[in-house]
């Protein structure tokens, strides 16, 4: 079985995770991924996940770059690849604006500059184990991990839909998230890539792509789009971005 994962979104307890996530690495999966606020405190499942087994991926799909601050994100994906014997991928995202503003209270604004700056810090971090920076949404003076990573070098994927952060993503990211995208899409996604690589003199080939597709398990095509719907309307409702993929 290549190149086929998991994710969580909702539904699931942080216990049905881990059992779920144990049985995924004994069929074969490659990778596991789970989502922000969805099944409890993402990077607290993902460190159970990491004691209870030996080779899948763990990965965030995704963790918010307003919610969480940078140092915060960096200091839990090192910890998560610690736990994981160096088995982790950072999955970062802009997120929202009318759900971070809502449902946190926190600002929202440049969302590309904070993402890119969020990456930043997390590699300093991850590298030399302290840093401090000064940019325009992200400013940190002296903050210490007080502990070397495994690896100084996590994978750090970027959650896309459009062409600005796909190509911030060819610039600065190890892999892109995409979701509920068609297959029509992957060329244009490519080309977004090798755009943003370009500028960085980067080769886009060696920038992952994945994409989180919804799966339905049932005994028809009608059964199946009518257990979608529900999701796909929420998403395409409530998330001016999604709302234009989709149309």
């Amino acid at each position: 079985m290549s190149r086929l994962g998991i994710a969580f979104s909702g539904g699931a307890s942080p216990a049905e995770i881990i059992d779920c996530v144990k049985l995924a690495e004994a069929l074969g999966y490659e990778s596991a991924w789970v989502a922000e606020g969805h099944g409890g405190d993402q990077f607290a499942v993902l460190a159970a996940c990491a004691r209870e087994t030996t080779r899948i991926g763990l990965g965030t799909a995704i963790t918010s770059v307003f919610v969480r601050t940078a140092p915060t994100i960096a200091m839990a994906a090192a910890t998560v690849d610690d736990l994981s014997g160096g088995r982790f991928i950072l999955g970062i995202g802009s997120s929202h604006k009318v759900q971070v503003e809502a449902e946190h209270g926190v600002a929202y604004a440049k969302p590309l500059t904070r993402t890119r700056e969020t990456v930043e810090v997390t590699r300093a971090l991850l590298r030399d184990g302290r840093a401090s920076y000064r940019g325009e949404t992200v400013r940190i003076e002296g903050f210490d991990l007080w502990f070397a990573p495994r690896r100084r070098e996590i994978p750090i994927y970027l959650s896309s839909v459009f062409e600005k952060m796909t190509e911030l993503c060819g610039e600065v990211g190890d892999g892109v998230i995409l979701t509920r995208s068609a297959l029509e899409t992957a060329a244009q996604v490519r080309q977004w890539l090798k755009t943003g690589a370009a500028r960085a003199g980067r080769d886009p080939g060696g920038i992952a792509i994945t994409s989180l597709l919804p799966t339905v398990v049932a005994d028809s095509r009608q059964e199946a789009f009518a257990a979608l719907r529900p999701g796909l309307a929420f998403y395409a409702g409530f998330f001016p971005r999604y709302n234009r993929l989709m149309a």
